[in-house]
């Protein structure tokens, strides 16, 4: 799953304590951001607006004289969204994290805002994966006999990577129904990895080996997106850590409650993610066996296209079809001319460059297209055509 570093879609976000940084410059018509705090301390309304990101920092809450009726009250105010926004939580070692709404993820208070803007805008795209591949098992169904990859098999797993010694403390945290696995360095870590599916990667080891096993982890496209939380035993690491591609950072020391709510949350949003990318997977292929079948039949497309716009409509976004033919790209004329199949030729294009939430298919008596959830992934897609027909002897 290659990263996106910019919000899918706009809004305000919500915010205790600390505040989203901006993307490089103001948004037009962006909505200002909301201080919970006060919204709910003077009894305003909340804007009809969905939010980018709920932004909850601990060391706020914690200020708050009646933290209980301000969770009881932004938990009501979360249920009224109309569809799933990231809900993303600031805390620090030690932090009792119990009595809370339950965040999408949760990251160390002194991550970059760099790199905290990344990373609601990596939890914008993972839930629109998720929502994404729950509507095409509804409008396409399975595929007969399909298998799946060996990291997407398998129950819950948390893979400890390193020699730091914290397996039995790890253990203590974790949730009974999750399978913890250790591994001595990271290329036993890799086989792990290759062989069953995990929901996260606890990275305990010095900090010169966790920088480079969690780069090796983030080069590999298999894991990507993986959860991967690295121990840092300095707080001066945390930052290298986050930029490096860490999900999460764990300071030493380790407190047991405040370790077993991060885990679990970060293998929540794991097993979300592999389950999303296994229906992905799986719709690919049977979009690729409508081939033999004269393309995808209307009715189903149709049934997907319904589905999909109303999801994205939700939040304030709609669906964008290109149409696949040689003649809307920049195609030389003796490819035009020389490639004996053009038509195909741009569809296996904008296969292999597309992401995989983006629908590419032939649609039977239509021909081939891709959907696509934004202008911007449109024009992103066409220019990945454009330069490989333009470059490329066909």
């Amino acid at each position: 799953m290659d990263t996106e570093t910019s919000l899918l879609w706009h809004g305000p976000t919500w915010f205790a304590g600390r505040c989203l940084p901006g993307s490089a410059g103001p948004i037009p018509g962006l909505t200002s951001d909301i201080d919970l705090i006060t919204t709910w301390r003077t009894e305003a309304v909340l804007p009809d607006t969905l939010p980018s990101v709920i932004l909850l920092d601990k060391d706020a809450l914690d200020r708050l004289d009646k933290r209980a009726d301000f969770t009881a009250w932004l938990a009501v105010a979360i249920e009224d969204l109309r569809t799933d926004v990231p809900i993303l939580l600031l805390c620090k070692a030690g932090d009792d994290l119990s009595g809370l709404v339950r965040p999408t993820a949760i990251v160390d208070r002194e991550i970059p805002d760099d790199t905290l803007f990344a990373t609601a805008c990596d939890l914008q795209r993972s839930l629109m994966r998720s929502e994404e591949a729950r509507i095409r098992r509804m409008s396409f169904g399975r595929v007969p006999g399909y298998g799946s990859a060996p990291h997407h098999k398998g129950t819950s797993g948390l893979l400890i990577v390193g020699m730091g010694g914290r397996l039995l403390q790890v253990q203590q945290a974790s949730q009974r129904n999750v399978e913890i696995v250790g591994a001595f360095d990271q290329q036993m870590g890799e086989d792990y990895l290759a062989q069953r599916a995990f929901d996260a990667v606890i990275l305990d080891d010095t900090f010169d080996e966790n920088l480079e096993n969690l780069r090796r982890i983030r080069m590999d496209a298999r894991f990507a997106a993986l959860p991967v939380l690295a121990v840092a035993e300095q707080a001066s690491d945390i930052p290298t850590l986050f930029r490096a591609g860490a999900s999460d950072v764990l300071r030493l020391p380790l407190q047991e409650t405040n370790l077993s709510i991060r885990l679990s949350t970060a293998i929540r949003f794991g097993k979300r993610r592999r389950l999303a990318d296994k229906v992905l997977a799986e719709s690919h292929k049977w979009l690729r066996e409508q081939l033999n079948t004269g393309g995808v039949p209307q009715a189903f497309y149709t049934r997907y296209s319904e589905k999909a716009g109303a999801a994205l409509a939700k939040r304030g976004l709609e669906i964008w079809e290109m149409k696949l033919l040689p003649e809307n790209f920049s195609t030389p004329d003796e490819a035009t001319l020389l490639a004996p199949d053009l038509y195909g030729t741009v569809l296996s294009i904008a296969d292999a460059t597309s992401r995989e939430e983006d629908l590419v298919c032939f649609v039977h008596d239509v021909g081939p297209i891709a959907v696509l959830k934004s202008e911007r992934g449109k024009a992103r897609l066409q220019a990945r055509i454009n330069a490989i027909l333009g470059h490329t002897r066909l």
